[in-house]
């Protein structure tokens, strides 16, 4: 049983070290400021993380398979503006735009997944271009300025409680859960490592490699578009370049939680103590009086730091 124990400790290690940060970051930050670790700054905390964690979902799965989704921040923003044009600011309607949106951001992955797996266009080409064409568009519709502010209902649901809990933490909860199940479970799981660990010997295993490269792509869509929306509801307004901050923290969080860029290497629940480990870096750098600019260079530093791990890694097979 204790061996068992190591065994899986050993093998999480990447994942273990990653909560091990949060907490020392949650520590430095509650030794800096009183209020750092009351219930309603640590829930904050969490709410802005689990944006984070959404997108990271799909992103962790792109990974997985060795490619990358670059057109997140056009995704989240054309769903956030999306809906709140169509509801116009009235909440009667939001049964069938909220789906109709998700189908958006799932036919963008889509599209995404189809270029990347039988184009055999390289995913950062595709899902560049792909982001480039979205952020054109929706300069188009909204002028370049802010869209409608978004329905009263959406920002109620998004910022309340359900069952006592906060309605985006249940939310990133039950994604978590999902995403688990998938990967580490399903037979989907273990074919899209096999396909990220080596394309060749899971081909000739029976796994159909481009069916499977498809599936990180949409789901990644969805998962954009779902936090476009939710994004909505917590900012109450929609913007043009309201995405642009979770291109970045979506990769970070997946590197920081112990993926490897190269592929075939990481699991969601790293993900979310990367995401939680961004927003906690973000947290104590704003106490420090550091601002955006030190934010968005600590996120640079930790870029290249799994870059160069993974290049590493990549020299010793």
């Amino acid at each position: 049983m204790i061996d068992s124990v190591i065994g899986i400790a050993r093998r999480n290690m990447s994942i273990l070290l990653a909560y091990v940060v949060a907490l020392i970051l949650f520590v430095v930050g509650t030794a800096q400021a009183t209020g750092f670790a009351s219930y309603a700054h640590t829930r904050t905390v969490l709410i802005t993380a689990a944006f984070v964690g959404l997108v990271g979902f799909g992103q962790t799965l792109c990974m997985l398979t060795g490619g990358i989704d670059l057109s997140i921040p056009a995704n989240v923003a054309g769903a956030a503006v999306l809906t709140a044009f169509l509801a116009n600011g009235v909440s009667n309607h939001l049964y069938w735009i909220v789906p109709m949106v998700l189908g958006f951001g799932v036919v963008v992955g889509l599209l995404n997944g189809l270029g990347v797996a039988y184009a055999g266009v390289p995913p950062i080409i595709m899902t560049l271009g792909m982001n480039s064409v979205i952020q054109g568009i929706l300069l188009i519709y909204t002028n370049g300025g802010f869209a409608s502010a978004a329905p009263p209902g959406l920002v109620d649901f998004v910022n309340g409680d359900t069952f006592g809990m906060s309605t985006m933490l249940l939310i990133w909860v039950g994604v978590t859960v999902v995403a688990t199940v998938l990967l580490s479970l399903s037979t989907f799981g273990r074919r899209l490592y096999a396909v990220g660990t080596n394309p060749t010997a899971a081909l000739l295993a029976g796994v159909r490699i481009k069916r499977v490269t498809v599936v990180p792509y949409v789901v990644s869509g969805l998962g954009a578009a779902l936090t476009g929306v939710l994004l909505l509801g917590f900012l109450g307004q929609a913007f043009v370049n309201m995405g642009d901050e979770y291109l970045f923290a979506s990769a970070v969080a997946v590197a920081v939680g112990g993926a490897s860029i190269l592929g075939g290497k990481g699991h969601y629940l790293g993900t979310v103590a990367g995401a939680i480990v961004l927003t906690l870096i973000a947290a104590n750098l704003n106490l420090l009086s550091l601002g955006q600019s030190a934010i968005q260079i600590s996120y640079g530093l930790i870029l290249l730091a799994a870059v160069y791990l993974a290049t590493i890694q990549l020299g010793r097979r």
